[in-house]
């Protein structure tokens, strides 16, 4: 009995750890030809974007984002700034942010997840002009 008590122990502890594990799925966007345009909103300042030659490498810098093993839990990220990224397209809007925390670059689309992203494409969303 002590044996078997054991075994079920090691096996719950193992299961457990394994299901902390988790990656969020990959990022999901709509095709960058369906976008109408991108509206990217810092502090109090909205640009909007319908280029689709930068609404293409917009999509393609995004998508190459890493996903983490953090849980978007909430509609806005729990950090003091960031930037709100609105895709318009035919049939809606899909809002994703981006942030620094601790020195490291995040996307978070909420209740999605959370993804990490290059310094390089959080400066390029961050530029206002």
């Amino acid at each position: 009995m002590k044996k078997f008590l054991s075994l079920f122990l090691c096996l719950t502890c193992i299961l457990t750890l394994a299901a902390c594990g988790k990656k969020a799925a990959p990022i999901t966007l709509p095709q960058a030809d369906k976008i109408t345009s991108i509206d990217i909103t810092t502090e109090e300042n909205t640009v909007s974007h319908s280029d689709k030659t930068w609404i293409s490498e917009i999509i393609a810098d995004i998508s190459s984002s890493e996903p983490t093993k953090k849980e978007s839990v909430q509609d806005f990220p729990q950090v003091e700034s960031y930037i709100k990224i609105d895709f318009r397209h035919e049939t809606g809007t899909i809002t994703i942010f981006a942030y620094e925390d601790r020195g490291k670059y995040y996307l978070e689309q909420p209740y999605q997840g959370i993804y990490k992203i290059e310094r390089r494409l959080y400066e390029k969303l961050k530029e206002t002009d």
